[in-house]
């Protein structure tokens, strides 16, 4: 086990290193040894980087898909990325008719099938670079299987803490990426709270994808705002993504502040982070004005219901904060979704568009329609859906309540029934 003391760079250094690290409260650069937060009052560290964002919209790099944006990345410039050819997922046209312009970002093709490879690439990156050998994180959806496949890419150990009783449909693939599980007893508060007092007092790397555990990992979803902006050569009206620690919605604010930073013209879009319906302490902190991770802690003391949508169902978001902010900031706002809508979005986008995702990363959809109904998105306004990860990994994991509709035939009866089906209008 190996447990790295590592400067950062700080904005004075005149050397190759393209960024600097500061404490977003005290405003210090942290300082030996490595911390996830700074080392001098535990605040979040953020990242500025020393050159401006420079490339054509329209013109992304396929062979180099996420790591064409490095200069805009913490990572030292000789080293190698760990990487599996994430990055630059389609953005496509919804075909399902409205009166506005909806395009689907579908993170559901990168590598392990969600957008979390785009923080794991960079974190894991950093973890070699840092001369970590084993990482470990809580969780036992899209960013375990993130983690364990960029660990096993990098030959670093992963250590997967999960939820007691977590489907084993889920854990199976962690253990075929050569990841070790340890089942924690507690609520998934405590349990991030401990994996990142143990990654800090023996030394190991946390690639739990919250920036006060990881900063560096928590840079790579902004490069989603850098794809829509090129793909789409101009700012849309509207962003739409899921919620659940709020990391990756405050990261594609950050991406879209960076570009408007670089002179990149046009109006920033408004965000939407869509929840589960009755989880709502990121409304009540944004109600209440709350300013630190403390505050909103405080908060989340009341009961959420049980619902399917388990990859975003948290009741206390760790980057609840950043996502509090970045709502403010784009004059956007929160939005909920009941299991049945989520489900049903599923369908409609399955059906109408070819993209099978996991409920939790359909939300989006029902915000979207939600929001055109009452006249929040006008007409001609251009909205981005978000799909955040893909349901193939989840489909033995759930209970959809959706029934299979099958016809039994044989070969006397199949061409009877078939042309029964084909005068039947289509859903």
């Amino acid at each position: 086990m190996k447990s790295p003391k590592v400067d950062f760079p700080t904005a004075n250094q005149e050397q190759s290193v393209h960024y600097a690290a500061a404490c977003e409260v005290c405003k210090q650069s942290p300082i030996l040894p490595y911390r996830a937060n700074c080392s001098h009052c535990g605040g979040s560290i953020a990242f500025t980087y020393t050159d401006p964002l420079r490339f054509s919209p329209a013109q992304p790099s396929p062979a180099l898909g996420l790591w064409q944006y490095r200069r805009h990345l913490p990572i030292a410039p000789h080293i190698s990325p760990v990487t599996l050819q994430e990055g630059l997922t389609p953005l496509i046209r919804a075909r399902d008719s409205r009166r506005f312009d909806l395009y689907l970002k579908n993170e559901s093709v990168n590598p392990t099938g969600s957008h979390k490879d785009r923080a794991q690439t960079v974190a894991v990156t950093k973890a070699v670079e840092l001369g970590f050998d084993t990482c470990m994180l809580y969780s036992d959806g899209s960013a375990a299987l993130s983690s364990a496949a960029y660990a096993a890419r990098a030959g670093l150990r992963n250590i997967a803490v999960v939820p007691p009783g977590a489907d084993a449909s889920r854990l199976y693939p962690l253990m075929a990426y050569g990841s070790d599980l340890l089942e924690f007893t507690g609520d998934a508060a405590d349990a991030l709270d401990w994996v990142h007092e143990a990654c800090q007092t023996l030394g190991l790397y946390e690639t739990s994808t919250y920036r006060q555990a990881n900063p560096f990992g928590a840079e790579g979803p902004k490069t989603i705002s850098y794809e829509i902006f090129q793909q789409l050569g101009s700012f849309p009206d509207w962003v739409v993504v899921a919620v659940g620690g709020g990391g990756t919605l405050a990261a594609i604010w950050k991406g879209f502040l960076e570009l408007k930073a670089a002179g990149f013209t046009g109006t920033l879009p408004k965000l939407v982070g869509v929840l589960p319906d009755g989880y709502r302490v990121l409304e009540l902190g944004a109600k209440h004005a709350v300013r630190t991770d403390s505050e909103l802690r405080k908060l989340a003391d009341f009961p959420v219901p049980d619902t399917a949508q388990v990859k975003i169902a948290m009741r206390y978001p760790p980057d609840g904060i950043d996502a509090i902010a970045s709502i403010g900031e784009s004059a956007g706002c929160f939005e909920y979704a009941t299991d049945e809508a989520a489900w049903a979005a599923q369908v409609q986008l399955g059906a109408a568009n070819g993209i099978y995702a996991e409920i939790s990363a359909t939300v989006p959809l029902v915000a979207v329609d939600k929001l055109y109904a009452e006249g929040t998105i006008a007409e001609g306004d251009s909205v981005v859906a978000v799909i955040c990860g893909s349901g193939f990994r989840e489909t033995a994991a759930v209970r959809s309540p959706i029934p299979v509709r099958r016809v039994q035939i044989d070969q006397a009866t199949g061409m009877k029934q078939l042309e029964i089906l084909l005068k039947q209008s289509r859903r």
